[in-house]
């Protein structure tokens, strides 16, 4: 394994969760690297076109070339694409935005999505990353996940990067809202990324038994109020089985 490689993505990966542009030291310290290294791979990043010096200072920020290389990842990914246009007819027969997320245990990440005419126009954006049991997107897939899969949520996490966490959940709560999720086959969440945001959502299936993701639509809690869950509910699980065969999937495999 190359050791030059990993430390130039922790330089990468700090940098691109970092609020504000950072100088040498700084990333030596945060990443715990020495500092010559730092330098030589802030250099070379610089060189290669992915780091740039924020005007007027000696610190350091991503440029948007990571974006563009992602950018063409996201759109030769085979799901989004196929699923893409299910998404678009979600918003425009509910109104609401749709999300498709896909599955990075303990997390959820959103991959695509499509603005409604009632949508929220400050959502979260595709690439978030969002804790499994935050969201409704994330309760859709952990209830159909091996019951093995719950042990150690009720611990803090982090995900791959270490930047981004991952609160204890109670167990007891939890298992109780997921045998709920099963019967109905759709999760909910009030309020679960933002006061007065309510979502619902549905598994997808692929090539496993266990989901590949979700499909979520959500809106403020005027349009998409608790009195009409059950009506949107049904709605985003018609999505959902539409977007598993999309995909080759099984609609609800047996547990």
């Amino acid at each position: 394994m190359s050791t030059t490689i990993l430390k130039g993505l922790r330089v990468i990966e700090f940098l691109a969760h970092a609020k504000e542009p950072k100088g040498i030291s700084e990333l030596a310290r945060e990443i715990e690297m020495n500092k010559s290294a730092v330098q030589r791979v802030v250099s070379t990043l610089s060189n290669a076109g992915y780091v740039e010096q924020a005007p007027g200072t000696s610190k350091y920020r991503l440029t948007l070339s990571i974006w563009e290389l992602g950018s063409h990842v996201v759109d030769r990914h085979q799901a989004r694409r196929l699923l893409h246009p299910i998404l678009r007819f979600g918003a425009q027969s509910t109104g609401f935005t749709v999300f498709l997320s896909y599955l990075s245990f303990p997390f959820v990440v959103y991959l695509d999505k499509v603005e409604g005419a009632h949508g929220r126009s400050h959502t979260a954006e595709p690439g978030s990353r969002i804790p499994i049991t935050l969201t409704a997107a994330g309760k859709a897939v952990l209830a159909f996940l091996p019951d093995e899969k719950l042990q150690g949520l009720d611990q803090d996490h982090s995900d791959w990067t270490g930047y981004v966490n991952f609160a204890a959940t109670p167990l007891e709560a939890l298992r109780e809202e997921i045998e709920t999720i099963r019967e109905r086959r759709y999760a909910v969440s009030e309020g679960g990324m933002k006061q007065g945001v309510n979502s619902i959502a549905a598994p997808i299936w692929w090539r496993e038994h266990q989901p590949y993701g979700s499909i979520v639509v959500t809106a403020d809690q005027v349009n998409l109020s608790p009195e009409r869950f059950s009506e949107i509910g049904a709605r985003v699980v018609g999505m959902a089985e539409e977007a598993t065969l999309a995909l080759g999937g099984v609609p609800f495999p047996p547990l």
